[in-house]
């Protein structure tokens, strides 16, 4: 996966939200009633996701993650639906969502 700065990362989401919200919306089709032309569906929006950087670490929230260096290490960048258009936290590569911090301006 690419390393994005911040800037970088809030300059793809405009790219990246509808593909999420049509993720989300397909996901919850499959999950009604699970059927290959929607897996596939699926698995092409994930595909597109990640062709554009981001890795979708849960679907159902629209939960996405940019690797980028902090301080001389990889972290990651965190956003989710609903966050507006500027990524406000990031998170070690061990501790997933529950160690996201606020990024200081």
């Amino acid at each position: 996966m690419p390393t994005f700065t911040r800037s970088q990362a809030e300059a793809t989401l405009p790219k990246i939200r509808p593909l999420l919200e049509d993720l989300q919306r397909r996901k919850a089709s499959y999950d009604r009633r699970p059927t290959d032309p929607v897996a596939q569906e699926i698995n092409a929006l994930l595909l597109e996701i990640a062709r554009l950087g981001a890795e979708v670490k849960d679907p159902d929230k629209g939960l996405i993650d940019f690797r980028t260096t902090r301080r001389g290490r990889e972290v990651l960048l965190c956003w989710q639906l609903g966050e507006g258009d500027r990524i406000s936290y990031w998170h070690d590569l061990e501790t997933g969502f529950a160690g996201r911090k606020l990024i200081e301006d």
